[in-house]
């Protein structure tokens, strides 16, 4: 049954004041600032290089890059050894202080910003204990540092020793003062209450904007009171674009909205509910108040980042049981498209290594290094031989078993263009039901959207809001050089075929001449 546009509307006006368009209560939640990229894991001169070969060409606006301060060196040397900072140096296995201000500085030459993943909540293993291993005590940078004694830099005084459990750590996640004040997984929980703590953290961040970062993801806000938090970002001149790592668990609550008034908000409920959505419900449900909105409660588009997958939920942390990640391959590139068309929030698109278990870190050379995206001989070899068909050019290791480059899918990076071209279209319009499985829907006279999430091909026409032309379907075209045309009619129709788990998207911005 089609369900009318209007009554879409009327349905959208209960949740939000200004009309018809997704999300909780914000009369414009159209995103202004562009597409971020996670590239997870990756090296210093890799970023730089992708900033400049991809990410520029195809409108990416900014690079969210792992930590790049000094990280404890765990054996195995698995992706969460980054999340325990050890001093403030700019020296990883991505690259050193040179290297991060120079991958800085060639982005933002081509227009690609690049936020920084800052890890100020907590300090390595408080008590370098372990069951399966024991810890090294020794940093990427070469210092030596013990429990809670990180030389020239914090002593025990410095961090909470909170009391209120047994061990200190986190028992109760609905008790704040054990979420502000205990230890995060055993990682030594920094005192961020006092006022020459809080300075240090600041200078830190102070240090990378003067190399040019743009902004910074906040790792573990949420244990952070939100006092604290804004005054060490009040102690950083002009902190930049700042987004805090906030998970809500669905439920607008007083502690949350208390740290909304310091910056956006990643809003883990949006790849939940929609992972959710395209497993289990029909695809209407993600049409302004439709079942996905009423499923939970939103961070306000304006402040919320929103994303399909993040590092932690694609290996099943923080609830993310249910979220699609790269191994659900097309159902995936659907939920991305989706993510890219809504206008909802402030999107960040995933690019992951392959991954077997929650241990594994990124691809590595023999001596521990971490392998090269761009330039690796194995990957001139096996892109000139014709073993993937998503590494773009020769010598980029993306799609082969290694490196997954999800943002260079052509799903996804048309999607990028996409969503850049109807920014200033911030409803859902012309909103056409087929099925449980098949939907379209415009952006006013901007774009247009028809998902197929049926294991057949959908066939019709489809009234749309563009004018007479033809255009490039965004999510079949890699490049420049090959369109697939879309004509739409002097009565703005398209007749077309989607295929199976796919989409087809056209915007203005995509004409073909």
């Amino acid at each position: 049954m089609m369900l009318r546009p209007t009554l879409y509307c009327m349905i959208a006006m209960v949740m939000a004041a200004s009309g018809c368009g997704p999300g909780p209560d914000t009369p414009d939640t159209t995103d202004t600032k562009g597409v971020i990229v996670h590239l997870f894991e990756w090296r210093w001169d890799d970023v730089a290089a992708e900033c400049e070969d991809f990410l520029g060409p195809a409108g990416y606006s900014a690079v969210q890059v792992s930590p790049p301060s000094e990280n404890h060196v765990v054996p195995g040397r698995p992706w969460w050894e980054r999340y325990q900072p050890v001093s403030y140096r700019l020296e990883t296995r991505s690259g050193d202080r040179a290297a991060f201000a120079d991958m800085v500085s060639r982005c933002a030459a081509v227009g690609v910003e690049i936020y920084v993943d800052a890890v100020i909540n907590h300090m390595a293993d408080a008590d370098l204990q372990h069951d399966e291993f024991e810890f090294t005590g020794r940093g990427t940078a070469g210092t030596a540092f013990g429990s809670y004694d990180y030389p020239g830099l914090w002593s025990h005084d410095d961090f909470n020793h909170c009391g209120l459990t047994p061990d200190d750590n986190i028992h109760d996640w609905d008790d704040m003062e054990q979420v502000w004040n205990c230890e995060l997984v055993d990682l030594a929980d920094l005192a961020t209450s006092k006022p020459d703590v809080q300075q240090r953290i600041a200078d830190y961040l102070a240090d990378l904007r003067s190399l040019g970062v743009a902004g910074f993801r906040v790792d573990a806000a949420k244990h952070m009171h939100p006092d604290d938090l804004q005054a060490i970002l009040d102690r950083v001149p002009d902190p930049g674009y700042v987004y805090l790592e906030v998970k809500t668990g669905g439920r607008q609550t007083d502690w949350v909205r208390d740290y909304i008034r310091i910056g956006t908000l990643t809003e883990f409920s949006f790849g939940e509910a929609l992972g959710d959505v395209l497993r289990t419900h029909p695809l209407e449900a993600v049409l302004p108040g439709g079942q996905m909105w009423n499923s939970r409660e939103f961070t306000p588009g304006q402040q919320a980042l929103i994303f399909v997958d993040n590092h932690d939920n694609q290996r099943g942390h923080g609830g993310g049981e249910g979220v699609l990640t790269y191994k659900d391959d097309r159902l995936y590139a659907l939920a991305q498209v989706v993510a890219l068309s809504l206008p909802y929030g402030r999107p960040r698109v995933m690019s992951s290594y392959a991954f077997e278990s929650d241990f594994t870190g990124p691809p590595m050379e023999e001596d521990e290094s971490t392998r090269r995206v761009h330039g690796s001989g194995d990957a001139q070899r096996e892109a000139r031989d014709g073993v993937t068909e998503t590494s773009h050019e020769a010598g980029v290791d993306c799609g082969l078993g290694r490196w997954v480059c999800e943002h260079r899918w052509p799903a996804v990076a048309g999607m990028v263009a996409f969503h850049n071209a109807v920014a200033d279209a911030p409803r859902i319009t012309h909103i056409d039901v087929r099925s449980d499985d098949v939907l379209a829907y415009g952006r006013g006279e901007l774009g247009f959207v028809v998902l197929n999430r049926s294991d057949t091909a959908a066939t019709g026409a489809f009234r749309t809001g563009l004018p007479e032309g033809v255009y490039c379907n965004r999510t079949a075209t890699p490049g420049t050089t090959s369109c697939e045309k879309i004509r739409v009619d002097a009565t703005g129709t398209l007749s077309t075929t989607v295929p199976p788990l796919a989409a087809l998207a056209i915007d203005v911005g995509a004409r073909h001449n």
